[in-house]
């Protein structure tokens, strides 16, 4: 893929484009083995530290949303609802906003990701701090967020990462 030409990129507060949520108090250790991905502060695996059975009556946390490790700044898209570690400390930060789709979910957490990289153990992100902090974005003729061209551009790389898959499948096959 070619590289993005950002030039014409605007700033923007993410608590002007997110809801910022934090999950209820929870600990992994305290479930069974299940199918419900428990989403904690890690920097990998898209935050899921365990797959787990929800609590009789539990409100799972909505899908469709991007999860932040306050810790590095870790930032995933989260398609389908989850169990999110709440509580003190280290419990993920949620960004929603009714406009996200899954293709613009992955580019603006990839972009949340790259901006929060600043953040460690030592100085950790909270809902204040992520509020007010910038990312950069491409814009529409309005000057708004252009989720469109985000979908298309993430289609692309989604294509063509298909494409490389299916070009190693066949060379392994030989």
């Amino acid at each position: 893929m070619a590289k993005i030409d950002t030039s014409g990129w605007k700033e923007f507060k993410i608590g002007k484009l997110f809801e910022i949520r934090r999950p209820v108090a929870r600990s992994q250790a305290k479930y069974e083995d299940g199918n419900i991905p428990f989403v904690a502060s890690g920097n990998f695996n898209n935050g899921v530290t365990k797959w787990c059975k929800p609590k009789d009556d539990e409100v799972l946390d909505a899908g469709n949303c991007i999860t932040v490790s306050p810790i590095d700044g870790s930032a995933f898209y989260q398609a389908k609802p989850f169990l999110g570690r709440g509580g003190a400390g280290s419990a993920i930060l949620m960004l929603h906003n009714a406009g996200l789709t899954e293709l613009s979910g992955l580019f603006v957490s990839s972009v949340i990701r790259q901006s929060l990289t600043k953040y460690t153990y030592s100085d950790q992100l909270n809902s204040k701090t992520i509020e007010d902090e910038i990312i950069r974005l491409p814009v529409d003729t309005s000057g708004e967020p252009d989720w469109a061209y985000m979908d298309e551009y993430m289609s692309a790389v989604m294509k063509e990462a298909e494409a490389s898959l299916e070009r190693l499948k066949q060379a392994l096959r030989g």
